[in-house]
């Protein structure tokens, strides 16, 4: 059996980057060591737990099935390691300096951006953020530390297994908006008093469509009515379905926090009753107490729900 005590702490922080990264070079940039001396590193590793852990396969890496099996718990000892660490700093918004990686989709970008400038930079100049696509390793990103916040609309949240959200994750509600019906500024459905749901269904719509295929929930409450709009386009961005539905002279179904920021058209109230679109924050347990963290997280509570 291997004790802790006989391992170099060091080498475990590089097998954590190298299961990570899957690149030997990549893994070598972030511990910020040489080439040469992540490959000897790994060559102990191998020799340490008598197994590949990395096994090539052309020009990649692949995960041996221990290496696979241990990632998780690895990754979590780290971010431990990393709280552990920062335990007697005091984090000062006015001085702090730390980057903040969020990971959500273009609208969440798109409005998290908006709650950033107004609710963070003024308190906190210095500090930094890094925003990347939402996508289904999230959840890994998370607990390897590569990714601080993810913030996900629920729809998306129930499509994560139950179990991978209970490994040591924390999930807290964070806003709501309602949908609003989007076009150019000039457009005769937009420019009436009452937008009519006959009148809304005549017109050319974009649909947003995650897979570009299928009807939306639009669809499902004028199904009820008896009526059926015309498609004439689809995107899986919100933000996309507004520039195309200004650029065709269409109009598009998007979240309200999204209407309100895109200057090149206007926006009116569904002409029937739609479900809001909430979205949660997620991240992981490790870094409930972390300072910075912490501040970052209660920014955005604040300015959504104030």
């Amino acid at each position: 059996m291997k004790r802790l005590e006989d391992l170099d702490l060091n080498l475990l922080l590089l097998l954590h980057w190298l299961l990570e990264e899957r690149s030997v070079t990549r893994a070598a940039s972030r511990v910020g060591i040489s080439q040469p001396a992540a490959s000897r590193g790994l060559q102990r590793l191998r020799e340490i737990f008598s197994d590949e852990l990395l096994i090539r396969s052309g020009r990649q890496y692949t995960l041996s099935r221990l290496a696979g099996t241990i990632k998780g718990d690895l990754a979590r000892a780290v971010q431990h390691f990393r709280i552990v660490a920062h335990m007697d700093e005091t984090f000062s918004p006015g001085t702090s300096d730390e980057s903040v990686v969020i990971a959500c989709n273009d609208y969440l970008a798109a409005i998290c951006t908006e709650a950033w400038v107004e609710a963070i930079r003024p308190h906190a100049p210095a500090m930094r953020s890094s925003w990347r696509p939402l996508d289904l390793a999230v959840i890994d990103a998370l607990a390897s530390g590569q990714v601080d916040l993810a913030i996900i609309p629920d729809a998306a949240l129930a499509n994560i297994p139950k179990s991978a959200l209970a490994q040591d994750m924390v999930v807290k509600p964070l806003l709501s908006d309602r949908f609003v019906v989007f076009g150019a500024a000039a457009h005769a459905a937009l420019l009436v008093d009452d937008l009519s749901l006959t009148m809304f269904a005549e017109v050319d719509h974009v649909l947003v469509s995650p897979m570009g295929t299928g009807l939306g929930r639009v669809d499902g409450a004028l199904k009820k009515h008896g009526l059926k709009r015309r498609i004439t386009h689809r995107t899986a961005s919100f933000t996309h379905a507004a520039d195309l539905a200004v650029a065709t002279g269409g109009l598009t179904v998007i979240p309200e926090r999204l209407a309100r920021l895109k200057s090149n058209g206007i926006y009116r109230q569904l002409p029937f009753d739609s479900e809001q679109l909430s979205s949660s924050v997620v991240w992981h347990a490790s870094r409930t107490s972390d300072q910075a963290h912490t501040w970052v997280r209660r920014r955005f509570q604040m300015f959504f729900n104030e």
